[in-house]
């Protein structure tokens, strides 16, 4: 009878230690029947698939896992579409979104954390929609001296700034939330944070700072503290490219000279007149071909005005080279000295990472790095 009831004990321990690790997430999507739903884990950089469901006839749906620490995870939906939550070990967690407003405008029971997530989605939601009207207002005035078109950059650049002091308010009143964690990454496009530039760096500290006295060990809080250590050291090397940049102007652009497909010397000086992005990519990662694909639509518009790309590849692998270029039809210059890692242009201009990326103006002179997208292209209608 005493093995018996240790047995039993033994059991009902195991149960209710299992029963505090699984977190069930479950809810409705309208309108959403028999459409596609994952489960995601979120990483500081990265998200990982936990399990993927067809929702039921009504839109239903329910997710259950087993997390030994509190975690950001995320519904997507078969358009891509996500809706983000923080659920802690234990967690019973019901969700209602309509599919055609799917990770907006939703509810969330059960978190307390994902119900602060909601509101900071909320509130960036409104800023978005703020400030694509104002842009939908500058792009409708023909007149480039018009008054309204100061007025509404104007309301632009409060906007951002609002967004931004709400972020920040955020992030200081709940130091010891990991739902400030999320505060930190969010973006006001795909390009660029909302607190994004170095003096912001102190927040993602204090953070860390408070939430690794609270929070020892696990994983979103050690993924917190290595990417401010990158950030550390991006910002060090911008620093030091400012240098660099400073002495390009005292000394001129250094100068280069490399090989295209053909074997043609391509130098970089003939083309000045133009404005050129110089960037560093490579074949075989992954980052550089999307942003190089990114760059297309940019390209597209802007070279028959006198924009180029002097595209160089680190790589060592012709074929794979070439390839590369034409499954993508990278259709700028495209050189490479095929002699990665012992290249030297990458040396020359202090390439630590990729892409890397240097404007050049009509004159010839560097005027900023690492600029795509929108802002890319702000910068352009300025030079060209």
């Amino acid at each position: 009878m005493k093995i018996r009831s240790l047995i039993l004990l033994f059991s009902l321990v195991v149960s209710l230690s299992c029963s505090r690790d699984k977190v069930i997430i479950s809810g409705v999507v309208e309108g959403g029947a028999r459409t596609g739903i994952s489960l995601e884990r979120l990483d500081v950089n990265r998200t990982t698939v936990i399990d993927s469901i067809k929702t039921d006839r009504d839109g239903s749906f329910s997710f259950s896992t087993r997390m030994e620490e509190p975690q950001l995870m995320l519904l997507r939906n078969d358009r891509g579409e996500i809706l983000n939550l923080l659920p802690f070990p234990g967690d019973r967690i019901s969700v209602r979104t309509a599919y055609n407003s799917f990770g907006h405008g939703y509810q969330v029971k059960g978190s307390p954390e994902s119900e602060k997530i909601r509101l900071l989605v909320e509130h960036l939601k409104k800023t978005r929609s703020t400030i694509d009207s104002l842009v939908n207002v500058i792009d409708s005035i023909q007149q480039s001296d018009h008054p309204r078109i100061a007025l509404a950059h104007t309301a632009y650049q409060q906007a951002l700034i609002n967004q931004k002091r709400y972020t920040i308010r955020f992030v200081v009143e709940n130091m010891k939330a990991l739902s400030s964690v999320y505060a930190l990454y969010q973006k006001f496009d795909e390009e660029n944070y909302i607190l994004g530039e170095e003096p912001d760096l102190q927040y993602y500290k204090t953070v860390a700072d408070s939430l690794e006295s609270l929070y020892p060990g696990i994983s979103l809080v050690k993924s917190l503290r290595e990417d401010i250590r990158n950030k550390e050291a991006l910002y060090l090397e911008r620093k030091q490219m400012e240098q660099l940049l400073s002495r390009a102007e005292e000394i001129g652009l250094p100068e280069i000279s490399i090989p295209d497909r053909d074997g043609n010397e391509i130098i970089l000086s003939d083309l000045k007149g133009k404005v050129v992005l110089v960037v560093f990519w490579a074949s075989g990662n992954e980052e550089s071909i999307r942003t190089l694909i990114r760059l297309q639509s940019t390209y597209d518009r802007y070279h028959e005005k006198g924009f180029e790309i002097y595209a160089v590849s680190l790589d060592n692998d012709k074929i794979r080279w070439i390839s590369a270029i034409d499954f993508n039809e990278f259709d700028w210059i495209n050189v490479s000295e095929l002699s990665y890692p012992d290249s030297r242009t990458d040396k020359l201009y202090n390439v630590t990472q990729l892409p890397t990326s240097f404007l050049i103006n009509r004159e010839g002179q560097m005027v900023a790095r690492d600029l795509y997208g929108k802002t890319l292209e702000t910068w352009l209608d300025n030079l060209l």
